[in-house]
């Protein structure tokens, strides 16, 4: 057995409190009431003068439970021997389901192993492979689990995708060697189509290990463009062929009007001007209608949804869940326009004018704000396949000088917390009985 955190066996010196608590703790005299002494027989009293425990039954309890509150915080480890495969490869899902690229895995000798590069890195089978959502893949996550792994090398292919490394680069204490395989193929697809009045909107894709665009252009319907039969979805042929059959259907999203509501004090009339010109360019930007409806702040205000509100006031803001830009001059900011302390709250940290406008990015800001393209962006990033070099997925190799035999470690701590709860109703239970 070993300690993760063997620095807290010093806490055992506590158990000299109790002993010390129970050698000088008496109990009180009871006293009996009686009519006259005068039938007592005289006999010897004789006091001792030597220490005594005190309910050592207690005493025995109370050492117990501190020494388990100890070994808690030591965070105590049984290691045992085991057999380490002597190669484990780690595979991609996506690559698990190509039969091609398996298919150099037939003749896998049985000190060897194949695992999924996904959360838990399961031993490969069809119901895994098929599971895998690659938007959430994290390479550096993924490789510190590997650390866990009972084995004595490791070999991870995978596509290398650049939205896979998030957070630092981790340390690990197996060295592992990654794989990334070259694909110099472009993939181009349609995302979705935004639907207004005016027109319909299709946004694309192009995507490649070294570049990921999105375009958009004005459609109409006819032998390429289809509409769904629900009117919810998209049919894209291509230029060669309308057959229903052989084409791609992408998500229609209906885009209305968007709605801002813009309150605003006197001494703030020439700021609500600059975010009224910003809101008109983006609307010619957009070739969307924006529609703004202006209030003094010391008008009533209805209650009804909007897509923003925008509060130019020195007045406090109406607490509400929807998107509010409201003004909050800070000095010591660096930007224009900056996020609040939820999803939805922004800040105007200083008054507006020609020159901040620009340099800000006053427009360009409140395009965010919007999220008008939230469901492009959200489908770009789970079509993104821009990948990275062997070197900029490798981990921080910490060599483990300690033991070269892999162990494996079993966790004491949830049996000791279940028998350290016991004890401390049974302490407490003595502890009544014996009124200490």
């Amino acid at each position: 057995m070993s300690f993760a955190q063997p620095s807290y066996l010093w806490a055992l010196l506590g158990l000299l409190v109790p002993i010390a608590i129970h050698l000088w703790s008496k109990k009180e005299a009871k006293t009996i009431k009686i009519g006259s002494v005068q039938l007592l027989s005289e006999s010897k009293s004789r006091q001792s003068s030597s220490i005594q425990l005190n309910e050592w039954w207690l005493l025995l309890l109370r050492m117990v439970i501190i020494s388990l509150i100890t070994l808690v915080m030591a965070k105590p480890q049984w290691k045992s021997k085991v057999n380490n495969s002597k190669l484990t490869y780690v595979i991609e899902p996506e690559l698990a389901r190509n039969e091609n690229f398996m298919s150099r895995f037939i003749d896998l000798q049985s000190d060897q192993e194949i695992r999924l590069l996904k959360s838990g890195l399961p031993k490969n089978d069809i119901e895994n492979a098929n599971s895998e959502d690659f938007s959430s893949v994290d390479y550096w996550s993924l490789a510190s689990e590997m650390d866990a792994l009972e084995t004595d090398s490791i070999i991870v292919f995978t596509n290398g995708y650049a939205k896979g490394l998030k957070g630092a680069r981790p340390e690990t204490n197996h060295h592992i060697n990654w794989i990334v395989l070259d694909s110099v193929q472009t993939i181009e697809k349609p995302l979705l189509a935004y639907q207004t009045e005016k027109n319909i909107t299709l946004f694309t894709t192009s995507n490649s290990p070294v570049v990921s665009k999105i375009a958009k252009k004005n459609i109409e319907i006819g032998d390429v463009y289809q509409l769904a039969s629900n009117g919810d979805s998209l049919l894209v042929s291509s230029s060669s062929s309308s057959s229903i059959s052989n084409s791609t259907r992408i998500p229609l999203i209906q885009q209305k009007t968007i709605e801002v509501a813009l309150v605003y004090a006197d001494s703030l009339r020439s700021d609500k001007t600059y975010i009224e010109a910003a809101l008109a360019a983006l609307s010619t930007y957009l070739d969307r209608e924006i529609k703004v409806e202006s209030y003094l702040d010391n008008e009533v205000l209805e209650n009804k949804k909007t897509d923003l509100t925008i509060w130019l006031s020195t007045k406090p803001a109406p607490v509400s869940a929807q998107k509010t830009l409201v003004f909050k001059k800070d000095s010591i900011s660096n930007a224009l326009i900056k996020k609040g302390e939820d999803e939805n709250t922004f800040y105007l940290t200083e008054r507006i004018n020609t020159e901040n406008a620009v340099t800000g990015r006053l427009t360009e800001n409140l395009l965010n704000i919007l999220d008008v393209y939230k469901e492009v962006i959200e489908l770009q990033a789970k079509a993104d396949i821009r990948s990275v070099t062997e070197a900029d997925l490798k981990t921080n190799f910490i060599e483990n000088k300690a033991s070269k035999t892999h162990q494996a470690s079993w966790n004491l701590n949830p049996y000791l917390w279940v028998f350290l709860l016991i004890l401390l109703i049974v302490e407490r239970f003595v502890a009544y009985k014996r009124t200490q």
